[in-house]
């Protein structure tokens, strides 16, 4: 079973128009509400695969509830409510983010000593999104070192300081090109090369999401460019969220890097093409895969 943790979750609502037009009032042609969050997305689209999840993290009463009722989860209600993002689908994509509530003070210990009863019967771990304020931002790499001394991978998901804290775990972190220049304090004017150098103060793998130029990634010794389908389009909200997906699957059932890439960056295209964060588009998925291109490149072990 592979857990999920979601420290700041969402209420997900995402509109669909013709256009956009700042200053204009608009008649949205589509609404859709769900429960949502970066590890919750995560546990749907594992969820939708067939592989036994479970989803973790901190909410309102409300919130853990109501997604009981859709996926196996355990929220603790640590927050007086729960954040809700916009998403804004016309010409381009529009996303709109709330900060999120105060955590309860003890939240972070109180959600550990649930991790450390699940994660020894866990094939992988997955710690997803932003904190919810007053979460320490230590708490994933803290996560991650209790399922290292299970002996179970860990994909962190992580931005800014929770990022930073996260190296040197040696769990599997998997930033963006955004948040990789800032971790490494410079731009970025080769992916392979800054993960590279990323993976050699991590001493752990890493994954360069890189929207629709696909994936970079430093793994077992070697360095991986992995090319997305071509000419895939649609809302990106949920891509991130299945690439980790991907990688935790793999991860859970011992898969070779290439192969964990290759399948990562297929559920990733297939998020893009369907309608809302947290699901593929089964019938797509299948020849994304085939289509998906995966070599090595030629760079030293850090």
């Amino acid at each position: 079973m592979i857990i999920t943790v979601t420290l700041n979750p969402a209420i997900d609502v995402t509109y669909r128009l013709p256009r956009l037009t700042v200053g204009e009032v608009h008649r949205v042609a589509e609404v859709s509400t769900r429960l949502g969050g970066k590890g919750v997305n995560v546990a749907r689209v594992l969820h939708q695969l067939g592989e036994p999840t479970h989803a973790v993290g901190l909410a309102d009463e409300a919130f853990a509830d109501a997604l009981a009722k859709e996926l196996p989860s355990t929220f603790l209600p640590e927050l007086e409510d729960v954040r809700r993002t916009l998403v804004v689908v016309a010409e381009s994509t529009t996303s709109l983010w709330e900060p999120g509530q105060q955590a309860a003070a003890g939240a972070d210990g109180r959600l550990l000593d649930l991790l450390a009863d699940r994660i020894p019967a866990a094939t992988a771990v997955v710690v997803s999104g932003s904190l919810a304020p007053g979460v320490p931002a230590d708490l994933p790499a803290r996560i991650a070192r209790i399922a290292a001394a299970a002996g179970v991978p860990v994909l962190l998901d992580l931005d800014d300081a929770a990022l930073a804290a996260a190296v040197g775990t040696g769990a599997v972190l998997t930033p963006n090109e955004d948040e990789a220049a800032r971790l490494l304090g410079h731009a970025l004017e080769d992916p392979a090369a800054a993960v590279t150098e990323l993976a050699a103060r991590h001493g752990g793998p890493v994954v360069l999401t890189r929207g629709h130029h696909g994936l970079v990634a430093y793994a077992d010794g070697g360095c991986w460019q992995v090319r997305p389908p071509a000419g895939v389009s649609g809302n990106p909200t949920g891509a991130g969220d299945a690439t980790a997906a991907g990688i935790a699957r793999g991860l859970a059932r011992g898969r070779p890097w290439p192969e964990i890439l290759r399948d990562a960056a297929a559920l990733g295209a297939g998020a893009v093409v369907a309608p809302v964060a947290g699901e593929i588009d089964p019938d797509a998925y299948p020849s994304f895969l085939a289509e998906v291109r995966v070599r090595r490149i030629d760079r030293k072990e850090p």
